[in-house]
C-alpha cells in the first residue's frame, strides 16, 4: 500500500469528490429508483454525497486521490450503522427538501430493505464499503481497486470481513474478482440489491 495514490481527504476536498461520485453513479440503478428525474439529478446527488461524506468523515473514513477523481467510503467495526444523531449532524435531515418527498421515501424504502439484507449478510465486526466512485473520465486508471484496497488492507489486518451492497450486475462481477461472494440477494420492484462479503484469508 505505500504506493497507492488514496489517501484520507481533506478539509475542503468534500465538494470536488462528491461531484465525481455523483458523475460516476449518473446512470446507476440505486440514483435511477431515488431520482429518476435525469435534469435534477447531478445537483441532487451531489448534494447526498456531500452530506453523506460530512457523515462518514465523523464516523469512518474517507480516501480519495489528489485529484478527487476517485474515492471510497467506509464505516469501521463499531460504526456499521448510521445513526440518527450522526445524519441530523450531518445535514441529512434536509433530505426531503434536497431530493423531494418522494425521493426521500424511496431512499427510505430502500435504505430498509438493504439494511436487512447487511444484518442478514454478515454478523459481528466488519468493514462496511458504504461506497465507491471514480469519475468516468479515470474509470480503468487503476483507482477503483485501490480505493477498495486501502480499506480492505485494514479489515485484513484485524482479521475482518469487509461487506457492501451493489445494484449492477457489472459490479457483482467486478466485485467477485477482488474475493467478494454474493452473501445476499433482494429486491426492491425491479431493482435489485445484492449484497457482497469479502472474507479475511
Amino acid at each position: 500500500m505505500t504506493d497507492s495514490r488514496m489517501r484520507e481527504i481533506r478539509d475542503g476536498e468534500e465538494t470536488a469528490l462528491a461531484s465525481s461520485i455523483s458523475r460516476a453513479f449518473f446512470d446507476d440503478p440505486m440514483m435511477q429508483f431515488i431520482m429518476p428525474d435525469v435534469s435534477k439529478r447531478i445537483k441532487r446527488s451531489e448534494w447526498m454525497f456531500g452530506r453523506l461524506l460530512a457523515y462518514v468523515r465523523r464516523s469512518g473514513h474517507v480516501y480519495t486521490d489528489e485529484n478527487q477523481t476517485a474515492g471510497s467510503i467506509w464505516l469501521p467495526p463499531g460504526n456499521t450503522t448510521m445513526t440518527t444523531t450522526g445524519m441530523l449532524r450531518a445535514g441529512l435531515w434536509q433530505m426531503p427538501f434536497r431530493v423531494g418527498l418522494s425521493g426521500f421515501l424511496r431512499f427510505g424504502r430502500l435504505d430498509g430493505i438493504a439494511s436487512k439484507a447487511h444484518k442478514k449478510a454478515v454478523q459481528g465486526d466488519h468493514w462496511y464499503l458504504l461506497g465507491l466512485g471514480v469519475d468516468p473520465d479515470a474509470q480503468k486508471s487503476g483507482l477503483g481497486s485501490e480505493a477498495i484496497e486501502i480499506g480492505a488492507a485494514q479489515a485484513q489486518a484485524a482479521g475482518l470481513p469487509v461487506y457492501l451492497e451493489t445494484m449492477t450486475q457489472s459490479n457483482v462481477d467486478y466485485y467477485t474478482k477482488r474475493g467478494f461472494e454474493v452473501a445476499e440477494e433482494v429486491a426492491v420492484n425491479d431493482l435489485r440489491i445484492w449484497a457482497m462479503v469479502k472474507q479475511p484469508n
